[in-house]
């Protein structure tokens, strides 16, 4: 009996995304009053997350597994550290199964740490929002708009996120300059 090469056959398709971001991140202890402010937008769904963060030194490697399937996204990105809106380069990869990528990258570059948190995801005016609860460092949110390749748009951006800002009375010391990966290996 002759048996195929697996290396051969054609792998299912997968997503890939190249996107360009503005973020704000801020710790949020009242996530209620958050999903107040937040009652006339498109709610997306709650999810539990667990990052598996690769050690890379400056930039960032994560495998996204999402509690209830077997998908997962890779996701290396590059952003400034610093608090306040900041642009940000991704890279998303969908992978259909996880567990032997996850292994690769677990034997070649080493675990840098596991972020572990529930997420709730809305869309207010072209900005996902995040209210995150992570485990280990407590309550957040996070504005992410999506940039267009137009030349306003960076400005357009943080325009945006700063009226963000102002609607959820985010003080500057509230605001988070790096990743969850970084505080919570800090």
């Amino acid at each position: 009996m002759v048996r195929p090469n697996i290396l051969l056959q054609r792998a299912p398709p997968s997503l890939v995304n190249r996107m360009r971001l503005v973020e704000l991140k801020a710790r949020y202890e009242d996530l209620g009053k958050a999903r107040a402010l937040l009652h006339a937008s498109d709610r997306i769904g709650v999810y539990r997350q667990t990052d598996t963060y690769f050690a890379l030194g400056e930039r960032r490697l994560k495998l996204r597994e999402v509690e209830g399937s077997e998908a997962a996204q890779l996701v290396y990105y590059e952003r400034p550290d610093r608090a306040g809106a900041r642009e940000s380069e991704v890279l998303l990869y969908v992978v259909p199964e996880a567990a032997t990528l996850k292994e690769m990258l677990t034997r070649t570059l080493g675990v840098q740490v596991v972020v572990r948190k529930r997420r709730e995801i809305y869309r207010h005016e072209g900005v996902q929002l995040h209210l995150d609860e992570v485990e280990g460092l407590g309550r957040f949110l996070e504005f992410e708009m999506a940039l267009e390749n137009a030349a306003d748009a960076i400005e357009r951006g943080h325009a945006t996120l700063a009226a963000m800002r102002r609607l959820f009375d985010i003080p500057d010391e509230d605001l988070v300059a790096s990743s969850y990966s970084d505080l919570l290996t800090g």
